[in-house]
């Protein structure tokens, strides 16, 4: 018989289960909660009443039985508890404010200029936090914590950003510094950005339900792998372009020669387009893009081929990570995939040409690879979701 403690976890454990249940069945009465959960009626009048009284959940209409006792219907107060999300890259910050429900309440998104300075990207970010936070006077009063999940090597722990190749000007960017300043009796938390994009990944897709075993690369600026075991993430950034791939002479900034880096990255991709004096000298990220899809598209001589190059040369390093953690499932993600059209089948050609399948290797052959198109505001609403699991997380 468990005591104490022990009984006030499992209790609090079986109210945020039902908490979950209101996520996928927005309005419940005592009874539907009971079917949902198998818990006990004892236990749901129980749970209710606390929720009830904490404001997590509050009376609302729902649909009566014809005959029978009319039953009283409930929803999750989504404003009750709220987490703050920003992110950034090139391009723009972004910041979300996430319900404990999982329900974005508000966004706010504005454009930055790669090159801006320190200072003023630091006024910009406190902007961009007062005009998301405005939308709504609750916000700020019911704010639980801020999640700041930014692109780069990041230490994670002290917040300090310790590189990022597209922006080298924020070198060393205290975040934690700029956050804790802003608030000081809110808990703050820092990740990378493919960690919240595997955390928004997650919560939003069957695929964990559907695969044991799943890899996510994520090719913005350079690639990176993340892997998920049963659900968990087991490793959220792994260095995918740091495998060397040719032997080559080309410096990677690790200190090796050949890395995927070298070939297969935004930078590389602006140099290739800089030796053909195909790019102007502002030119944005977006629009680097756009132009190195449209040179793919129309096989522009000399600019192809070394786009093709640089997507066998992730291809072979896709393959060695493959059958390294013999995945059951691979979702690439990025915009430099965006690049190929459809990167999934000029993978699978390059794969198919470098390995030459004897039936004794597998691991490529059993795995289902898709391209999902995940937008830079999805990962703040993943470091929201990150927070939330922390907080409202439980054992079935």
């Amino acid at each position: 018989m468990a005591h104490g403690e022990k009984i006030n976890k499992r209790k609090e454990n079986k109210r945020k289960h039902i908490v979950d249940i209101f996520r996928h069945h927005p309005t419940l009465s005592k009874a539907e909660a009971k079917r949902y959960s198998g818990y006990s009626m004892d236990t749901i009048m129980t749970s209710f009443k606390i929720l009830k009284n904490t404001g997590i959940i509050v009376p609302t209409e729902g649909k009566q039985k014809e005959k029978g006792r009319k039953a009283l219907f409930f929803t999750l107060n989504h404003e009750k508890q709220v987490y703050l999300g920003i992110t950034f890259n090139q391009k723009a910050v972004y910041t979300s404010i996430v319900s404990f429900s999982n329900k974005v309440l508000a966004t706010a998104k504005v454009s930055i200029a790669s090159s801006i300075s320190k200072e003023e990207f630091t006024r910009v970010v406190l902007q961009q936090i007062d005009e998301v936070l405005s939308k709504n006077p609750v916000f700020l009063t019911n704010l639980v914590a801020v999640g700041c999940t930014v692109p780069g090597d990041i230490d994670t722990k002290n917040g300090i950003l310790r590189s990022y190749t597209l922006m080298p000007q924020l070198k060393d960017f205290n975040f934690n510094e700029l956050l804790t300043n802003k608030f000081p009796n809110t808990r703050i938390f820092f990740d990378h950005n493919i960690s919240s994009m595997v955390a928004y990944i997650l919560s939003t897709s069957d695929i964990v339900q559907r695969y044991d075993r799943i890899m996510v690369v994520s090719a913005r600026a350079a690639s990176a792998v993340g892997l998920i075991y049963k659900g968990a993430i087991v490793n959220s950034r792994g260095e995918i372009g740091h495998i060397k791939v040719c032997n080559d002479n080309q410096q990677c900034i690790c200190g090796r020669n050949g890395c995927l880096d070298c070939y297969f990255s935004y930078e590389a991709f602006v140099k290739l387009l800089q030796q053909h004096n195909a790019i102007d000298e502002q030119e944005c990220y977006d629009n680097i893009i756009a132009k190195l899809n449209q040179h793919y598209t129309n096989r522009t001589k000399d600019i192809f081929e070394n786009l093709d190059i640089a997507l066998k040369f992730f291809s072979e390093a896709l393959l060695d990570v493959i059958n390294v953690f013999s995945p059951d499932y691979i979702l690439l993600t990025g915009d430099l995939f965006e690049i190929y059209n459809d990167p999934v089948a000029q993978i699978d050609i390059h794969i198919k040409d470098l390995f030459h399948d004897t039936g004794y290797i597998s691991m490529y052959k059993r795995a289902l690879m898709e391209f999902q198109s995940i937008k830079t505001e999805a990962i703040a609403h993943g470091v929201c979701l990150s927070l939330i699991k922390q907080d409202w997380g439980y054992t079935v």
